[in-house]
């Protein structure tokens, strides 16, 4: 979409008008800048190979501000922790009760210190069923759907 004339590039020019019709409000410099880093071999254009990379360097630092957003969430006091209790107000406020919270921290606390901290949360997230094991999650709660919730309204 982005390659207006079908050269198998990117044109700077290309790049503003592209951003500008999906209704990107960037700044001319930060689309410059956005070029620049993009642009490996310095050349003034994106081929194919530099937009998926910068795509994908993209889509890695949103997923990790994604992470970074739920984690805080949960983590009401700041402390870099969350902890049964922090769990606890978070499932009050999806009125879910009938949780196994502490038998879900001991399955997600790497080094069992009783509480969660941002490695182990990543870590819980990234794995494929949200790193919950399956017999806590068959009737409790599916985190990773709770935590869609949160994502979604918070960024």
């Amino acid at each position: 979409m982005l390659d207006a004339d079908n050269s198998g590039t990117i044109t700077l020019d290309e790049l503003k008008e592209g951003l500008k019709r999906v209704g990107s409000e960037l700044m001319e410099s930060e689309i410059k800048d956005l070029m620049d880093a993009a642009d490996i071999d310095n050349n003034g254009t994106l081929d194919y190979g530099e937009f998926i990379a910068a795509t994908v360097h993209l889509n890695k630092l949103e997923r990790e501000e994604n992470l970074l957003s739920a984690f805080s969430y949960f983590d009401k006091d700041g402390s870099g922790y969350i902890t049964i209790d922090e769990i606890q107000a978070a499932c009050k406020e999806f009125g879910l009760d009938d949780i196994h919270i502490d038998e879900m921290v001991k399955e997600i606390d790497q080094d069992n210190d009783g509480q969660i901290d941002y490695g182990e949360f990543a870590a819980m997230m990234r794995k494929g069923n949200g790193g919950i094991g399956r017999r806590t999650m068959t009737s409790t709660l599916n985190f990773r759907d709770a935590l869609g919730i949160i994502g979604n309204g918070s960024n």
